[in-house]
């Protein structure tokens, strides 16, 4: 069973690797059940069960890290400025 620590660095270890390789592919648009399996990924509420189908699907299919990586930088807390 992968837990978020695990899968967290799994995704880090592969950007890390494939980072040039997977920018400069082109990007599809997944389907809406894909984006909803993302976006909860992304935000640790994905159900365990279906966590290992994400990481394979992710695994297949590498332009989808840089969707999840908008996900997870997209819940990043905006500076202010004063």
């Amino acid at each position: 069973m992968i837990n978020m620590t695990n899968a967290f660095q799994i995704l880090s270890g592969f950007l890390d690797r494939y980072d040039n390789e997977v920018e400069g592919r082109e990007l599809q648009e997944p389907g809406p059940d894909i984006q909803i399996k993302l976006h909860q990924f992304a935000r640790g509420t994905l159900p365990q069960g279906e966590q290992s189908d994400l990481l394979g699907l992710l695994n297949r299919n590498p332009q989808l890290i840089g969707r999840l990586a908008a996900d997870v930088k997209g819940m990043r807390p905006t500076a202010t400025k004063e």
